[in-house]
Parts: C-alpha cells; sequence; structure tokens
C-alpha cells in the first residue's frame, strides 16, 4: 500500500524524472491490504481492493516484475539481486517491504489449516478452507483478529477468539469498553476465550485440535493467526544497513546509505515501527518531495485515531485509555449501549475512548491534536461537541 501511495507522489511531482521499476513477491500491484477481512465478511472481493493493476503501471510507464521476491542489496555495487537470479541496478532504492504476521510460541505451526493472515493469498486460503470448517479459532484480539472473527462468522463459521489479555482491544480501549465490545460481538455468534494462550496445534497434516495453556483441548478445523506484525527488514539489515526493530531511517526517510530509503511498515523512527496507513502516507510524500524537490518536509510521528470495520460497532480511540493520576470525565448510558471517556490533563485533552456514539470523535481528536485549553469547555466537553456553546470553542 505504502508503495502505491508513494508512486502517486512521484507521478504527480514529476513522472519524468525517473525510470521506475517495482518489484512485488506477490502476484499482485498495489492493492488495499486493510480491505481483506472485508472479503472474509464478503463485503468485497479481491478485484475491488486493487488500487493499481498491471494497467496502471503500463500507463504510466513504470516497471513491474510480480511474483519475484528480492534477495539481497549489494551496496557497493548498487543492485538487488530478485529470486530469479535477474539483477537490476539503481540509482537510488527505496526499500518499502511492509510486514508479516507475528509468529505465535506454539508447536506445530507448519500444520495446513493454521493460516497467518496478511495476504490476499491468505485470504483464498481461509475462503477456499470455509467450506469445510464447523469451528474455527482466531488468534489475536486486536482489530484484525477482531475483523476475521466477524469474516469468518458472517461465513457461517462458529468462531471461538482467543485473546492473551483481559478484554478486547486492550491497547486501544478501557476495560469497560472493552467488555461493551465483547457483548456485542457475542450476539454475533462469536465466542470468545480470554486470557489464554496457545500451546499446541494438534494433528497428523492438518489441524484437528488446539491445547490451551490453561490445559484445555478444543477440537478445530482452522486456526487464524492474527496477533500483530513483524517488520520485513531483514533484506536491509542484512545489506549492512542501521536499525534495531527494524530499518533506521532518519526524518526524511532516508536510511543509514546515502542510495537508499525506506518507508511503511520495515522502518523504524525514532524507535517507533508503523503499522497504520496515516503515518505511513506522510512517510511517502516526505520521501517523495527529498528525491523528487529535495525539499524537506520532515515526518513527525503523531497520534492516530483507532476504528473498527465490524457492521454494528462505533468505536473511536486516540491517545492514552488507562490513568491513574491524570483528571477524568466519563459518561455511560448502559440501555443505549453509549460510553465516553476523557482523560485530561494540565487542561489539555491527552485520551480518548468512546463506544456507541462516536459522533464528537474528530472534535475531540482535533482538540488534543491542537493541544487546546479545555478549561472553558467543562463540563458539558463530555457530552460531545454539539453540547459546547460557539463562543467556549
Amino acid at each position: 500500500m505504502v508503495t502505491g501511495r508513494f508512486l502517486d507522489e512521484l507521478v504527480a511531482l514529476d513522472p519524468e524524472q525517473f525510470d521506475i521499476t517495482v518489484i512485488s513477491a506477490e502476484g499482485f500491484g498495489s492493492y488495499n491490504r486493510i480491505m481483506l477481512s472485508s472479503i472474509l465478511a464478503k463485503k468485497a472481493t479481491v478485484a475491488s481492493i486493487i488500487q493499481k493493476d498491471e494497467a496502471w503501471y503500463q500507463s504510466n510507464d513504470i516497471g513491474l516484475k510480480l511474483g519475484l521476491s528480492a534477495l539481497k542489496i549489494d551496496t557497493e555495487h548498487k543492485q538487488v539481486l530478485l529470486s530469479d537470479q535477474s539483477i537490476i541496478s539503481y540509482d537510488h532504492l527505496v526499500i518499502a517491504t511492509g510486514s508479516r504476521a507475528s509468529k505465535i510460541p506454539a508447536k506445530n505451526l507448519h500444520l495446513e489449516h493454521v493460516i497467518f493472515f496478511r495476504t490476499i493469498n491468505d485470504t483464498h486460503l481461509i475462503l477456499n478452507q470455509c467450506a469445510n470448517t464447523q469451528r474455527a479459532l482466531v488468534i489475536g484480539g486486536g482489530l484484525l483478529g477482531l475483523e476475521a472473527a466477524y469474516g469468518l462468522a458472517q461465513q457461517g463459521v462458529k468462531v471461538t477468539l482467543l485473546h492473551r489479555s483481559g478484554w478486547l482491544l486492550n491497547r486501544q480501549l478501557d476495560e469497560k469498553s472493552g467488555k461493551m465490545l465483547q457483548d456485542i460481538m457475542q450476539n454475533m455468534d462469536i465466542e470468545f476465550r480470554l486470557k489464554d494462550e496457545v500451546v499446541s496445534f494438534n494433528g497428523e497434516q492438518s489441524l484437528e485440535s488446539v491445547t490451551f495453556k490453561s490445559g484445555d483441548t478444543e477440537n478445530f478445523d482452522m486456526a487464524i493467526i492474527a496477533t500483530g506484525i513483524t517488520p520485513n527488514s531483514e533484506i536491509g539489515l542484512d545489506a549492512g544497513l542501521e536499525g534495531n526493530r527494524a530499518i533506521l531511517v532518519d526524518d526524511y526517510m532516508q536510511t543509514s546509505d546515502d542510495h537508499i530509503s525506506a518507508i511503511g511498515e520495515c522502518i523504524e523512527h525514532d524507535g517507533q515501527t508503523f503499522g497504520l496507513v496515516d503515518p505511513l502516507w506522510r512517510q511517502a510524500k516526505t520521501l517523495a518531495l527529498r528525491i523528487v524537490k529535495d525539499e524537506k518536509q520532515a515526518f513527525i510521528q503523531q497520534e492516530v485515531a483507532t476504528k473498527l470495520k465490524v457492521s454494528g460497532v462505533q468505536l473511536y480511540s486516540a491517545g492514552q485509555v488507562e490513568t491513574k493520576y491524570n483528571n477524568l470525565l466519563c459518561i455511560e448510558d448502559q440501555s443505549a449501549g453509549v460510553y465516553r471517556k476523557l482523560i485530561i490533563k494540565s487542561n489539555k485533552i491527552v485520551g480518548i475512548v468512546l463506544f456507541g456514539d462516536v459522533s464528537s470523535g474528530p472534535f475531540y481528536f482535533d482538540l488534543m491534536q491542537q493541544q487546546q485549553d479545555v478549561s472553558k469547555l467543562l463540563p458539558n466537553l463530555i457530552f460531545g461537541e454539539q453540547a459546547v456553546s460557539v463562543e467556549d470553542k
């Protein structure tokens, strides 16, 4: 996805300046990976999520090598070795290799029908197996895991979602809103197993059952692993580029090699890695401006709001979700399924948790981003944007 966005920026700025070649290990051009769970839920097709097909690359005179992995970077000769043993030379190389699904410390990950959910091919595997699946286990109570569980339930599969923490989306929601989310998704015929982990996948060739840390063993026909991502940074680090968690870049997406830049989920910036779209888009713009116009527009890390693509679920979260020391504004309407929490520090919003009614989310988020003093907006602030007077705004 970030490569597609970067190409858009390049084409908009100066399409004639470079002879561009894109190397893709997958057999597709740029596609919207965020929508993979919507394919599972029958709300999208593979064709509908392709953002740039082969015709787009041809029309923009951009070389595209599909189904070929980049195996090695020779920084001395400025060349890249591909999986078909061909070599491509470069004046400037951009690494945008993204990430892969993180492994979990469980035995027998190699069994058939234990699937890491990350690509179009993974989605095809899951859909093909659904016809022969009565019970599926989804591992991971983050955004991707919840969306995968919802998608499988829409396919008529009996789903159990496993999460090692005490409530869902524990990084984005507090315990109260996490439990509210669980209640809604249980009404979608999704079962939950919290505060537990997989010890072993069992079967001779294909998955037959799963043994949990709690000691229980249950039968499953398929398991989907969606526990997070690991940067695909090895090709850069093996070439000698600096980095710890991923490929290290500066504020302008420059690596430790003057002729190599990197963007997206494979990078590390100020000790952070990335998995959401907003920062990746800004990275693509920063790099394009530097390469095309030698313009320095620094990439700055910012808070990003969280939303969930599950029908019937409205949530909005940003910043801190738990606090022991700051001021707290909270309101709940159990009958309406509405919950709002604002965390205030030094008269500024530092945390937002909204569930059931998220209409004021962008308003709160803008106040937080601008670090605006909200003391004059109290106590009506918690009731939403419409409750705050124009004069106070």
